[in-house]
């Protein structure tokens, strides 16, 4: 019988793993510390992330240098934004001006009509507490959505910054792609040799769902767009591209976005008529539930892999952490966490588990 024993740590090995936590925890807190400058950075990761796959194809395939090969996406990249701006940002700014100037029209048709509603809601006979309750409730509705349109401004503004970005992040990712074989090597480097399989194999994961995040968030929110546009022009509510483009940006933001998405479809659908502004919430609905049981599932699947309610704490705790940002990042980053929690428990706890059993022979 030979029972096999595990080896105590050395305390050498705890100083390595507690010089290691320590210089962790200080790089995370001057991250945090400097966060109102990581913004470009970020976006400079983010479409690093997302132009390497085509950088790489033409390097390999093209058989052309790397600094090449990143200014022919980039050209393409142009192109692309080139053909949205010539066709797409005139025709939405011309719906924009109109839109601009439809508003005081608007603004006075919702009020006529809640105007004729509280008249015929007086007339009606109900005891008074229900009458005292009711009238309560409109005013915190109206109270709440005065306010929500004040932080829709202010949204608005605070997205200065973030154009600013937008300009400086482009630079910043063609030196990203350019070294990203040395700061392949590099990273490499550091990763003990013992830990290159599961490390491999973290990286692989992590990018299976943030690939699947935001390659299908993006293709989800082109359909959900072209939808929006096509059911405003069947109901004949105007600004039907406008609307749809709306639709299609605040989508990315789950939960939450669709709503957001369908305020003004609601508002100039109500200035039509009542049933005007039903019939859009409807089809925004229906759009959107198509989105969840149909477009979403088939176009994303289940790289994510999270339950709705870890979905929709995400989304409230990057709210509250990081706010406009932090709904956006929010779920990618929650998805991220879970496989990294996953391997660290396959690592740390089933590993350890399986070694420490003891072996009868």
């Amino acid at each position: 019988m030979r029972v096999a024993v595990t080896k105590p740590q050395s305390p050498r090995r705890w100083y390595r793993w507690g010089l290691l936590a320590v210089v962790l925890a200080a790089s995370l807190w001057i991250l945090v510390l400097a966060r109102g400058v990581l913004l470009p950075f970020v976006l400079a990761f983010v479409l690093a992330y997302l132009l390497a796959p085509l950088v790489e194809l033409l390097v390999w395939h093209g058989r052309i240098s790397r600094v090449i090969a990143i200014l022919v996406v980039y050209c393409l990249l142009a192109l692309v934004i080139a053909a949205v701006v010539i066709y797409m940002v005139p025709i939405l700014l011309q719906e924009s001006v109109h839109l601009i100037k439809f508003v005081p029209a608007l603004s006075s048709g919702i009020q006529t009509t809640w105007d004729n509603w509280l008249i015929r809601f007086h007339q009606q006979p109900m005891p008074p507490a229900i009458r005292s309750a009711i009238t309560g409730a409109g005013k915190h509705l109206e109270s709440r959505l005065s306010s929500g349109l004040k932080a829709v401004v202010k949204v608005m503004f605070g997205l200065v910054p973030g154009a600013i970005s937008l300009v400086v992040s482009p630079v910043l990712a063609f030196y990203v792609l350019k070294d990203l074989n040395h700061i392949r090597e590099r990273f490499w480097a550091v990763v003990p040799v013992d830990w290159r399989g599961a490390v491999y194999k973290l990286g692989y994961d992590t990018d299976r769902a943030l690939n699947g995040y935001i390659r299908g968030q993006v293709m989800v929110a082109l359909v959900v767009g072209l939808l929006s546009t096509v059911w405003m022009v069947i109901l004949g509510i105007p600004f039907a591209l406008l609307i749809g483009a709306v639709a299609a940006l605040s989508d990315v933001i789950p939960y939450v976005g669709p709503i957001a998405g369908a305020v003004p479809a609601v508002l100039l659908g109500l200035n039509r008529s009542p049933w005007t502004a039903i019939y859009a919430v409807v089809g925004f609905v229906v759009i959107h539930q198509l989105e969840g049981t149909v477009i979403s599932p088939k176009v994303v699947g289940g790289s994510v892999g999270l339950h709705p309610l870890v979905v929709i704490f995400a989304i409230l705790a990057g709210g509250a952490i990081g706010g406009f940002a932090g709904l956006l990042v929010g779920v990618p980053l929650a998805a991220v966490l879970r496989v990294v929690l996953i391997h660290l428990y396959r690592r740390l706890v089933v590993t350890l588990d399986h070694d420490s059993t003891p072996s009868v022979q």
